[in-house]
């Protein structure tokens, strides 16, 4: 028996919430479930001990590896259990192309085909899979503390209810030292504070809902990318839609 519009309505809205988050996360992987820690914060300051401040942009080099893992919450939250890696294939200017694979979390091999990613290197902005408009600004290069700057993308189709939209204004807080599975790194860590509203149908006419997001990235120079990436994504009524921590869990340097 087909769902009620109601819950068609009700489920395309969480989908497009969460694919939002999954642009933001660059596709990110999700851990077992559990607490997650998402929200704590260490204390910053205001210069580092490791890198010059301020920071360019990361010169990634061919061959350079990520691998990552997240855990998530919220009602929106997966059960299920995959790693992604990622590895740079070429690097010309400002766009490198990584290479995206999806990885068995116990054996570490390959499942399924590789995916083959572009990403803007100034902004790190990764082109994602689904359709969207706009760029997602996660690290406007060079970084200082207290930088700010502001950004928007939309995420769905063509029709107005098949749309979601996301406004930010990033912050560089200052220098957090964390520890991810990776290892221990000095971060610049950077605060997203947003907003994503969408129009629904509700009683044939379209209605505007909206609520809060944030997004935080542990920003390593170390490895040329976040160790630490957070998204909290709430509902209009304040609850929790979607929680992700994502972390570095292997790191190799190319040539």
């Amino acid at each position: 028996m087909p769902a009620p519009k109601s819950e068609r309505g009700a489920a395309r809205w969480r989908a497009a919430l969460v694919t939002g988050c999954a642009l933001a996360l660059s596709a990110c992987a999700p851990w077992p479930s559990g607490p997650s820690g998402l929200g704590a914060r260490g204390p910053v300051a205001g210069r580092a001990a490791s890198f010059q401040l301020p920071l360019a942009q990361p010169g990634l080099r061919v061959d350079d590896r990520w691998v990552w893992s997240a855990r998530e919450s919220g009602e929106s939250a997966s059960g299920d259990t995959t790693v992604i890696e990622r590895t740079v294939t070429h690097v010309a200017g400002d766009r490198a192309e990584l290479q995206q694979v999806s990885l068995d979390p116990v054996t570490r091999r390959p499942v399924g085909a590789p995916r083959m990613r572009m990403v803007r290197l100034s902004v790190w902005h990764l082109q994602p899979n689904a359709p969207s408009q706009g760029e997602i600004r996660a690290l406007a290069f060079p970084l200082s503390v207290g930088k700010t700057w502001d950004y928007e993308y939309r995420v769905g189709g063509r029709e107005i209810d098949a749309v979601t939209a996301y406004r930010y204004r990033a912050h560089v807080d200052g220098v957090e030292s964390i520890v991810v599975p990776a290892g221990r790194f000095e971060t610049l860590r950077v605060t997203h504070e947003g907003r994503w509203s969408r129009y629904v149908l509700e009683q044939g006419r379209l209605v505007e809902r909206s609520g809060d997001v944030r997004t935080t990235y542990w920003y390593a120079p170390a490895v040329g990318s976040w160790v630490r990436l957070e998204i909290d994504l709430r509902r209009p009524d304040g609850a929790r839609e979607l929680g992700v921590r994502q972390e570095l869990i292997e790191y190799r340097g190319g040539r």
